[in-house]
């Protein structure tokens, strides 16, 4: 294996990883949010979180070693909230899909968002590679 290629699985694998974390703060809010945004309006406050918790994680972890696009915090993070819109786009059709096909069972929550998550994960590691952290 070339350090190149090692480079883009450590990427991979540290985005997966990052992903879960997410993944927890995202369900965690969506069903915290339940109740009072419904299970479809919980998602948004839900994304945010997580969008929020792994492009810290992303910037200070999967992607250290790359060039910045950006040299403002703010407007990197608001660039890659942008970026990620693709993504949640994605994750939100997966998301009431299965939740419509679910239906109400104890795990329809859990489920739908880590369905979601990976439907909008590749989206989202190809666009901030791409726009947001430079080789």
């Amino acid at each position: 294996m070339t350090v190149n290629s090692f480079s883009k699985h450590r990427e991979l694998f540290l985005f997966g990883v990052i992903g879960v974390l997410g993944y927890i703060v995202d369900v965690t809010i969506t069903k915290l949010g339940e109740s009072m945004f419904g299970v479809y309006g919980a998602r948004i406050p839900a994304f945010v979180a997580a969008a929020t918790v792994t492009w810290a994680m992303n910037r200070t972890f999967t992607f250290s070693q790359k060039q910045k696009v950006h040299s403002s915090l703010l407007r990197e993070y608001l660039h890659y909230l942008s970026l990620m819109i693709v993504g949640l786009t994605f994750n939100y059709v997966v998301y009431v899909v299965s939740v419509t096909l679910l239906a109400k069972h104890s795990y329809t929550i859990y489920a739908s968002v880590a369905l979601g998550s990976l439907a909008g994960m590749t989206v989202n590691f190809v666009n901030s590679k791409k726009y947001l952290y430079k080789q």
